[in-house]
């Protein structure tokens, strides 16, 4: 046996290049079959309440992210709470832990089509959570010490009437939506801030619908109505045990995937347009709070 041989430059060995062609081919089957992945995680999680919630959860954290991503991220990294790219973490300062592995979501970007009008397609973007990083992890929900708080905010922040009433249609509610005036209705002295801020959170949860559908119906919108009231509650640290998501409607389950994702994109757009609100005022309460301080 000889010794007289040379090694690779660095001991490097050095992969076969891909012409263009072969390129395209492989990125072109990469999008493939995450879009595939997307369409069978889809179809899962509507079969079993465990899953659905599973995926709520990732949703009310990620509630800026379409309900595709949020998808992606629950069948790839369930705990996800804040996503970026390595590059992005590294400018930060932030150090990556060892041996993390990336996963995928969809990055949007808009192209011209052939006929010259606009069109939007998607880029696979490989990223990191905070949790796979010495990064500094989102704080915990906080609202849950007070409830009440929350229910002021929300109704302070609603682009709807808001009237208090005595009684309303359905003795066991403590607030209810009414499409045809648009107005919330919030009974009087419920002595529970849990049970109001779940009830209301959910009413809430009709009232966007109602404002990003044509036609309204509240026996239609019902479950997506409750998934809304239940991430928000979710979000905020409030309790969501009474959240009826135990048996998930028959004509949700049976949808194709591409309904299935067009359903859940309704309830991720009227969640993330009611955090909008919510956290805006959140935020200018507390910068509030800290010029009082510095007085």
């Amino acid at each position: 046996m000889t010794s007289n041989f040379k090694a690779n430059k660095g001991g490097s060995y050095s992969r076969p290049q891909l012409s263009p062609e072969e390129y395209k081919e492989k990125k072109r089957a990469e999008k493939e079959a995450v879009y595939q992945m997307l369409d069978d995680t889809a179809a899962e999680v509507v079969q079993s309440p465990e899953k659905f919630k599973g995926y709520l959860d990732v949703q009310s954290r990620m509630d800026r992210y379409t309900a595709n991503n949020a998808l992606l991220m629950y069948k790839q990294f369930p705990q996800a709470s804040q996503v970026k790219e390595f590059d992005d973490w590294i400018s930060e300062g932030v150090k990556v832990n060892k041996g993390s592995k990336t996963f995928i979501i969809l990055d949007p970007y808009e192209y011209t089509k052939k006929d010259g009008t606009p069109g939007i397609d998607f880029n696979l973007k490989r990223v990191l959570d905070v949790s796979q990083t010495n990064g500094r992890k989102p704080a915990a929900p906080t609202v849950n010490r007070d409830p009440q708080k929350l229910v002021t905010v929300m109704l302070d922040t609603a682009p709807i009437d808001v009237k208090s009433v005595d009684e309303l249609p359905y003795p066991n509610m403590g607030a209810f939506y009414k499409n045809e005036d648009q107005t919330l209705y919030v009974k009087r002295n419920i002595g529970d801030s849990v049970a109001l801020c779940q009830c209301v959170a959910q009413e809430l949860g009709h009232a966007e619908l109602s404002m990003n559908s044509e036609a309204y119906s509240r026996r239609d919108m019902g479950f997506q109505a409750v998934c809304i009231g239940y991430m928000l509650c979710k979000k905020y640290g409030v309790d969501t045990q009474n959240f009826a998501i135990d048996r998930i409607p028959d004509e949700l389950k049976n949808k194709e995937p591409k309904e299935i994702k067009a359903e859940l994109g309704k309830g991720q757009k009227a969640l993330k347009d009611i955090v909008s609100r919510v956290s805006d005022e959140l935020y200018r309460q507390r910068s509030e709070r800290s010029k009082e301080q510095e007085r």
